[in-house]
């Protein structure tokens, strides 16, 4: 596991670095724009994921060469040792924001729509915080197994919690990613021939099915699989770091997909400072803020 954590470090970290980068060319850091709150979330992110990653090797090192074999079993099923309160804390932060970036990017997508995207996501938002501070008060005093009884329900409306986050949100930047691309074959006349993958793998990358998909995989895993529900966990913070990630980078490439008017669908090709794809497909419909 801690092999995989590796590998999808690196990734993660070459992704965090593309997206400084692209804001940074762009003049999406500025303290002036909306996205500059945006590049403190992400950035708060990797220290966090980050601070998870390593925090990981000490609990391996500490477990398998410090300790025995008795004593590592004991310290793997004592949630209490700092480390592992530390893990699973690093973990439910990480989950909160990167839930909170995929609101926010569908309030972007949808125009600052509060009625679409704030309301129910954001009462979800809030049930998933309030479970995550009541787990991580558990952890405290329980072992494995007590805390999978003791935390069964804090645990259930948690997942369920970001899982409606990220479905709804999912399924309504799909219903827009469509829309514009409607609207986008209408205005141009083009049939798009040939972008059909293309055109998949952006939705899959803007509309956080990753974060989806892992979520319901935690979910399933947790009721009838408990060890691997725990091997998920142990990665949920990289894998929905690199979903993020990947929905930025489009954001800084400006190839992601708004709404400009509640009305229609008008189609702007990024700052002048930006380098601008030539052809309309490369878009993918729109301005990014």
């Amino acid at each position: 596991m801690l092999s995989l954590k590796e590998f999808l470090y690196g990734p993660f970290a070459i992704l965090f670095s593309a997206v400084v980068y692209l804001f940074w060319i762009r003049g999406l850091i500025s303290r002036k724009r909306p996205t500059f709150f945006v590049f403190l979330a992400l950035l708060v992110l990797f220290l966090l994921i980050t601070a998870h990653w390593i925090n990981a090797i000490v609990i391996i090192y500490h477990a398998f060469v410090q300790l025995d074999h008795v004593l590592a079993v004991l310290f793997f099923i004592t949630l209490s040792n700092p480390t592992a309160i530390i893990h699973f804390t690093l973990v439910q932060i990480s989950a909160t924001i990167t839930d909170s970036l995929v609101i926010y990017r569908l309030y972007v997508v949808w125009s600052h729509n509060p009625h679409v995207a704030i309301i129910l996501p954001i009462i979800f938002l809030g049930s998933q915080i309030v479970t995550s501070v009541l787990m991580i008060h558990n952890v405290w005093r329980e072992t494995v197994f007590d805390f999978y009884d003791v935390s069964s329900t804090s645990v259930n409306v948690n997942f369920v919690s970001s899982l409606i986050i990220n479905i709804y949100s999912t399924g309504m930047i799909i219903f827009e990613m469509g829309r514009t691309s409607r609207a986008i074959r209408t205005i141009t006349g083009s049939r798009g021939a040939g972008k059909g993958l293309r055109k998949v793998l952006a939705i899959f990358v803007e509309s956080a099915v990753l974060q989806t998909t892992m979520t319901i995989s935690n979910l399933i895993a947790f009721h009838y699989n408990p060890p691997l529900s725990a091997a998920l966990t142990a990665l949920q913070p990289l894998v929905f770091g690199i979903s993020i990630c990947l929905i930025h980078v489009r954001v800084g490439l400006g190839w992601t997909t708004e709404r400009n008017q509640p009305q229609g669908i008008t189609l702007n090709m990024v700052e002048q400072e930006a380098p601008t794809p030539t052809k309309e497909d490369d878009l993918e419909g729109g301005r990014t803020h």
